[in-house]
């Protein structure tokens, strides 16, 4: 029987805390400077510089999804998205899944319990996947 505390789960859940945690702690940083700097007139350009687009807002991050693998099912199912969105899949189950799309765009391979796959969406349309192991278990990104 497996060890559900072997090295190998124990690093790979702490590395993905610690992502969770540094992404938390960014986008929580963003919002508390913008909400204590003062306002300011946006930058005046150098004489004799050419003059280009100017933007007091902060570029902003592509989004991103969570999809749970858990219970032998994809959840949520179906999510609708923008392009450029990046879908994470966490396998919380503890036998082996994939996530795989019909049309062979994307392939997880084999994720064991604690494993994440992520995918960057670049292109409009449908895309529907499922799990080589459990074929019954599907899943459908729509991406706007």
């Amino acid at each position: 029987m497996k060890n559900r505390f072997d090295t190998a789960t124990v690093t790979m859940r702490i590395l993905v805390v610690s992502l969770i945690f540094m992404v938390l702690l960014v986008f929580g940083f963003g919002i508390s400077c913008q909400s204590q700097a003062p306002a300011s007139a946006p930058p005046t350009p150098s004489p004799g510089l050419p003059k280009g687009p100017t933007s007091t807002e902060p570029p902003s991050t592509p989004p991103q999804i969570e999809v749970a693998v858990e219970g032998f099912a994809f959840k949520p199912a179906e999510i609708t998205v923008p392009v450029g969105t990046t879908v994470i899949w966490y396998n919380n189950d503890s036998v082996i899944h994939t996530v795989t799309a019909r049309d062979g765009s994307f392939d997880s391979d084999s994720l064991s319990e604690g494993d994440m796959f992520s995918y960057t969406f670049e292109e409009r349309g449908t895309f529907e996947y499922y799990c080589i192991p459990h074929p019954y278990m599907e899943g459908q990104v729509v991406v706007e």
